[in-house]
Protein backbone atom coordinates (compact mmCIF):
# COMPACT_ATOMS: atom_id res chain seq x y z
CA UNK A 1 0.00 0.00 0.00
CA UNK A 2 2.83 2.30 0.73
CA UNK A 3 4.10 1.52 -2.70
CA UNK A 4 0.80 2.60 -4.30
CA UNK A 5 0.61 5.73 -2.22
CA UNK A 6 4.16 6.65 -3.14
CA UNK A 7 3.60 6.11 -6.85
CA UNK A 8 0.36 8.15 -6.77
CA UNK A 9 2.17 11.00 -5.05
CA UNK A 10 4.97 10.95 -7.58
CA UNK A 11 2.51 10.99 -10.45
CA UNK A 12 0.58 13.90 -8.90
CA UNK A 13 3.78 15.88 -8.22
CA UNK A 14 5.04 15.28 -11.74
CA UNK A 15 1.72 16.27 -13.34
CA UNK A 16 1.50 19.45 -11.23
CA UNK A 17 5.01 20.45 -12.24
CA UNK A 18 4.32 19.83 -15.91
CA UNK A 19 0.77 21.17 -16.04
CA UNK A 20 1.49 24.88 -15.65
CA UNK A 21 3.91 24.85 -18.62
CA UNK A 22 1.60 22.84 -20.85
CA UNK A 23 -1.48 24.75 -19.71
CA UNK A 24 -0.13 27.94 -21.33
CA UNK A 25 1.16 27.00 -24.81
CA UNK A 26 0.49 30.48 -26.22
CA UNK A 27 3.41 31.98 -24.26
CA UNK A 28 5.84 29.55 -25.84
CA UNK A 29 4.52 30.24 -29.34
CA UNK A 30 4.60 33.96 -28.70
CA UNK A 31 8.27 33.72 -27.65
CA UNK A 32 9.07 31.77 -30.80
CA UNK A 33 7.34 34.38 -32.97
CA UNK A 34 9.26 37.20 -31.27
CA UNK A 35 12.52 35.32 -31.79
CA UNK A 36 11.73 34.89 -35.47
CA UNK A 37 10.92 38.60 -35.81
CA UNK A 38 14.20 39.52 -34.18
CA UNK A 39 16.04 37.14 -36.50
CA UNK A 40 14.34 38.73 -39.50
CA UNK A 41 15.29 42.21 -38.25
CA UNK A 42 18.90 41.06 -37.85
CA UNK A 43 18.82 39.59 -41.35
CA UNK A 44 17.45 42.85 -42.74
CA UNK A 45 20.19 44.81 -40.97
CA UNK A 46 22.79 42.44 -42.39
CA UNK A 47 21.28 42.78 -45.87
CA UNK A 48 21.34 46.58 -45.59
CA UNK A 49 24.97 46.51 -44.49
CA UNK A 50 25.85 44.18 -47.36
CA UNK A 51 24.08 46.39 -49.89
CA UNK A 52 25.81 49.44 -48.48
CA UNK A 53 29.22 47.72 -48.71
CA UNK A 54 28.70 46.60 -52.32
CA UNK A 55 27.30 49.99 -53.32
CA UNK A 56 30.42 51.71 -51.96
CA UNK A 57 32.63 49.17 -53.67
CA UNK A 58 30.86 49.65 -57.02
CA UNK A 59 31.23 53.40 -56.61
CA UNK A 60 34.96 53.06 -55.94
CA UNK A 61 35.39 50.76 -58.93
CA UNK A 62 33.56 53.17 -61.24
CA UNK A 63 35.80 55.97 -59.97
CA UNK A 64 38.90 53.85 -60.63
CA UNK A 65 37.90 53.05 -64.22
CA UNK A 66 36.91 56.67 -64.84
CA UNK A 67 40.41 57.77 -63.77
CA UNK A 68 42.00 55.11 -65.97
CA UNK A 69 39.96 56.27 -68.96
CA UNK A 70 40.91 59.89 -68.26
CA UNK A 71 44.60 58.92 -68.19
CA UNK A 72 44.19 57.11 -71.51
CA UNK A 73 42.72 60.20 -73.19
CA UNK A 74 45.42 62.53 -71.93
CA UNK A 75 47.63 63.53 -74.86
CA UNK A 76 51.26 64.26 -74.27
CA UNK A 77 53.89 64.97 -76.85
CA UNK A 78 55.42 61.69 -77.87
CA UNK A 79 59.09 61.06 -77.25
CA UNK A 80 59.77 60.62 -80.97
CA UNK A 81 57.92 63.73 -82.15
CA UNK A 82 60.32 66.37 -83.43
CA UNK A 83 63.22 64.48 -81.87
CA UNK A 84 65.53 65.26 -84.76
CA UNK A 85 65.00 69.01 -84.44
CA UNK A 86 65.47 68.93 -80.65
CA UNK A 87 68.87 67.26 -80.78
CA UNK A 88 70.05 68.40 -84.15
CA UNK A 89 71.09 64.84 -85.03
CA UNK A 90 69.59 62.79 -87.81
CA UNK A 91 69.22 59.01 -87.66
CA UNK A 92 70.20 58.52 -84.02
CA UNK A 93 67.28 57.36 -81.96
CA UNK A 94 67.55 56.00 -78.46
CA UNK A 95 65.35 53.04 -77.50
CA UNK A 96 62.97 53.46 -74.58
CA UNK A 97 64.46 52.54 -71.22
CA UNK A 98 62.17 49.53 -70.80
CA UNK A 99 63.78 47.92 -73.88
CA UNK A 100 67.32 48.02 -72.50
CA UNK A 101 67.04 44.53 -71.06
CA UNK A 102 66.47 43.00 -74.51
CA UNK A 103 70.01 43.47 -75.81
CA UNK A 104 73.48 42.70 -74.56
CA UNK A 105 75.48 45.67 -73.28
CA UNK A 106 77.90 45.55 -76.24
CA UNK A 107 75.25 45.68 -78.98
CA UNK A 108 75.52 48.96 -80.90
CA UNK A 109 72.82 48.45 -83.52
CA UNK A 110 69.47 47.48 -82.05
CA UNK A 111 66.77 46.53 -84.54
CA UNK A 112 63.08 46.32 -83.76
CA UNK A 113 60.41 45.20 -86.24
CA UNK A 114 57.02 46.68 -85.40
CA UNK A 115 53.75 45.03 -86.42
CA UNK A 116 51.48 47.64 -88.06
CA UNK A 117 48.12 47.99 -86.35
CA UNK A 118 49.18 45.90 -83.33
CA UNK A 119 51.27 47.82 -80.80
CA UNK A 120 51.27 44.85 -78.44
CA UNK A 121 53.68 42.81 -80.59
CA UNK A 122 57.17 43.50 -81.84
CA UNK A 123 60.12 41.48 -83.08
CA UNK A 124 63.55 42.18 -81.61
CA UNK A 125 66.74 41.24 -83.47
CA UNK A 126 68.86 39.20 -81.03
CA UNK A 127 71.98 37.22 -81.88
CA UNK A 128 71.21 36.92 -85.57
CA UNK A 129 67.50 36.05 -85.32
CA UNK A 130 64.16 37.77 -84.79
CA UNK A 131 62.40 37.09 -81.45
CA UNK A 132 58.74 37.96 -80.84
CA UNK A 133 58.04 40.05 -77.74
CA UNK A 134 54.58 40.71 -76.33
CA UNK A 135 54.01 44.13 -74.75
CA UNK A 136 51.27 44.49 -72.16
CA UNK A 137 52.05 47.85 -70.57
CA UNK A 138 49.93 50.65 -72.13
CA UNK A 139 52.76 53.19 -71.74
CA UNK A 140 55.13 50.91 -73.66
CA UNK A 141 52.51 50.53 -76.37
CA UNK A 142 52.49 54.32 -76.76
CA UNK A 143 56.26 54.20 -77.30
CA UNK A 144 55.80 51.57 -80.00
CA UNK A 145 53.06 53.56 -81.71
CA UNK A 146 55.36 56.58 -81.74
CA UNK A 147 58.21 54.51 -83.16
CA UNK A 148 56.23 54.22 -86.41
CA UNK A 149 57.20 57.87 -87.03
CA UNK A 150 60.88 56.91 -87.12
CA UNK A 151 62.45 56.15 -90.49
CA UNK A 152 62.72 52.55 -91.63
CA UNK A 153 66.14 50.90 -91.60
CA UNK A 154 67.36 47.98 -93.69
CA UNK A 155 67.81 45.01 -91.34
CA UNK A 156 70.81 42.67 -91.56
CA UNK A 157 68.45 39.69 -91.82
CA UNK A 158 64.98 39.84 -93.35
CA UNK A 159 62.24 40.08 -90.70
CA UNK A 160 59.76 37.23 -90.38
CA UNK A 161 56.91 37.04 -92.88
CA UNK A 162 53.58 37.27 -91.09
CA UNK A 163 51.48 38.55 -93.95
CA UNK A 164 52.20 42.20 -93.12
CA UNK A 165 55.11 44.47 -93.98
CA UNK A 166 56.89 45.03 -90.68
CA UNK A 167 58.25 48.49 -89.87
CA UNK A 168 61.93 47.94 -88.98
CA UNK A 169 63.51 50.62 -86.82
CA UNK A 170 67.17 50.97 -85.88
CA UNK A 171 68.04 52.29 -82.42
CA UNK A 172 71.61 53.48 -81.84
Amino acid sequence: MLHRLLSATLIAAFSLAVLPASARPDDHRRDQREDRREDRRDDRRDDREDRKYWKERDKAERKYWKEREKEGRKHERHRYEDEDQDRGRVGHHRPPAWMDGYWRPGDQRRYVALVPGDPSRMYVFLEGRWVLRQVRDPRARLDLEGAFRLPMAPPPVAPPRIGLDLHVVLFN
